[in-house]
């Protein structure tokens, strides 16, 4: 027992006579540094049993969603591609969820193999606009033609030119055309319409349209309140364009001026048609 002592105490007095009179960095001998274990990454760490979502938390609830649609991704082929592909996936949720513009192009380009952390960070900005309902319409494509897809083109043009946020922004896009459709659904009202028509955008005595709160308002609030103004606006114009060309199509039979009934008078501006015009 005595041997094994000494032999333990040995390399400790080797050690402590080395260092001796070592006051001078010249003096001290070179140590080599200490090796620590590589530390892996949170996403090489991280694993969870998804078979139940159930009151999990972000991290499980993001890792998750990520993984299902690696799984389907051009990517899947290597497995170390996960790495990064959550790591965009997780970007691409918090961008969305912010309302913020994507990063990346919303659709790969055809034939150009993607990376996988772009590739995440697509699925992830795409998951939350699913999750939210935000429905696009393609007006480019002459199929499956509808009046409110129709209605929905006619926002989406009017946002392009409206300068309110990017064109490439869905959400901003999307509050701006809810605005636009709400903008032209109280324009339709009765008697709004035709009061509107009779006496200006705003008749006089009449509450207004929509009520807008004064102060900053975010992006998307903006959009909203833009778009019913100009959804709003745009009705009423309509609704006057319509009613002209209906005015002016009638002829009275005996060729004179068209006999308006007792109690209703055109409105300002608008003259009968004469026949023969």
């Amino acid at each position: 027992m005595r041997r094994l002592v000494l032999a333990g105490a040995v390399p400790v007095l080797v050690s402590m006579a080395l260092l001796q009179g070592c006051s001078k960095p010249q003096d001290c001998p070179k140590v080599a540094p200490v090796q620590q274990e590589s530390v892996k990454s949170g996403a090489e760490e991280e694993s969870y049993d998804c078979s139940s979502l159930e009151g999990a938390g972000l991290l499980k609830k993001t890792w998750c969603d990520a993984r299902s649609a690696f799984e389907g991704s051009s990517v899947s082929e290597d497995i170390s591609s996960f790495t990064p592909y959550l790591t965009g996936f997780r970007n691409g949720v918090n961008d969305a969820s912010q309302a913020e513009t994507s990063k990346v192009a919303r659709e790969a380009l055809e034939g150009q193999r993607e990376k996988p952390e772009e590739a995440g960070y697509r699925a992830g900005y795409k998951s939350v606009l699913q999750k939210m309902g935000i429905h696009e319409y393609n007006c480019r494509d002459s199929e499956q033609t509808s009046e409110f897809k129709d209605r929905w083109c006619e926002a989406e043009d009017a946002y392009r030119v409206s300068g309110v946020g990017s064109t490439e922004n869905p959400f901003v896009r999307g509050r701006f055309i809810d605005g636009y459709m709400a903008g032209g659904r109280v324009a339709l009202t009765v008697p709004t319409s035709m009061e509107a028509f009779l006496g200006g955008d705003n008749p006089q005595g009449k509450q207004s349209a929509i009520f807008k709160p004064e102060g900053d308002l975010r992006p998307t609030e903006n959009a909203f309140y833009k778009g019913f103004d100009d959804g709003y606006k745009a009705m009423i114009a309509s609704i006057r364009e319509s009613i002209n060309q209906v005015m002016q199509q009638m002829q009275a039979p005996n060729g004179g001026g068209m006999q308006m009934p007792d109690g209703m008078q055109l409105p300002e501006g608008l003259v009968p048609p004469q026949s023969g015009q």
